[in-house]
């Protein structure tokens, strides 16, 4: 009886030497919080595994002048609480820090957020919120850059070739009047996967004035999207009560668009409103909105 086979590559040349041998029955593993459950879903039985968490030259957060790099296998933890993420990166820092229980966190890794690709996975729409670079190595030792839109291809899968890994994740640095936050909805308040969530990313101006804006969504298609709605809603506003109501319509209007004939597109219309007041208060501040709110 064939059975799955396990390689353990200690660094990138020992990876590159793997991916050579690359069919299509070859799966890259690492924190194994989603593979697992693949396993049992399609009983897969048989294949070569190429276990990465033994590489250390892809576990890191490294801060340059221009961006932040993340290795591949940096786990979800360490993404959540470091500091050039939450200074720089915010977003993305919240959605590590909200995916799954600590033990999923202390498993779970960047690179396998990406690829397994889920319509509903938390690192991807700040990553999109913020054009993220990927660094790929193939079989070949041939290193390219992709945009994280470029290799997600949604619903559980994505363009990578079965010779290629997610080696590096590049996220630009945005000067101090940048902010971003991310925010998500599901079943429970804790330990959930998400049923919506969003990230934005806006540029405020010293007189208070909204002057660029990125909001992606996330649980609403086969991969997050942009939603230009939002975006338009914001810029050239300061931020307050009246634009808030506005972005609320944006997005419940982009409810409407992406899901017509859906059935959860009720459910989703209410919840998405919770999400603009938490993505809103994260962005701007509790006192924005309090005063509007009583």
């Amino acid at each position: 009886m064939q059975k799955n086979t396990i390689k353990t590559p200690k660094n990138i040349k020992e990876l590159e030497e793997c991916l050579k041998l690359a069919d299509d029955y070859t799966y890259l593993i690492s924190g194994c919080t989603d593979f697992m459950i693949r396993m049992r879903q399609y009983s897969i039985r048989y294949g070569r595994l190429i276990d990465l968490t033994g590489i250390d030259d892809i576990k890191y957060i490294k801060e340059s002048a221009s961006c932040i790099k993340i290795g591949a296998g940096t786990i979800l933890t360490d993404i959540a609480e470091n500091e050039s993420v939450n200074k720089y990166i915010r977003a993305l820092a919240q959605a590590a820090g909200k995916i799954g229980s600590t033990q999923i966190r202390n498993a779970a890794t960047i690179a396998g957020n990406i690829a397994n690709a889920s319509p509903c996975a938390d690192t991807i729409t700040p990553l999109m919120a913020f054009n993220a670079k990927l660094k790929v190595l193939n079989g070949r030792g041939k290193i390219v850059e992709r945009r994280i839109d470029e290799v997600v291809a949604g619903a559980g899968s994505n363009f990578l070739k079965k010779d290629e890994a997610i080696i590096e994740v590049s996220i630009p640095k945005y000067n101090e009047n940048y902010l971003s936050a991310f925010s998500k909805l599901g079943s429970r308040t804790s330990v959930t996967i998400s049923k919506l969530n969003a990230a934005a990313l806006v540029k405020i101006s010293n007189k208070n004035i909204i002057e660029d804006a990125y909001m992606f969504l996330g649980a609403l298609a086969p991969k997050a999207f942009s939603c230009q709605l939002a975006e338009k809603v914001l810029l050239d506003k300061k931020p307050g009560m009246k634009v808030f109501k506005s972005f609320c319509e944006a997005l419940t209007k982009q409810v409407d668009i992406a899901i017509p004939k859906r059935s959860s597109r009720y459910y989703k219309r209410e919840a998405i409103l919770g999400l603009a007041y938490d993505i809103f208060r994260k962005l701007f501040g509790e006192d924005i909105l309090k005063g509007d709110m009583e």
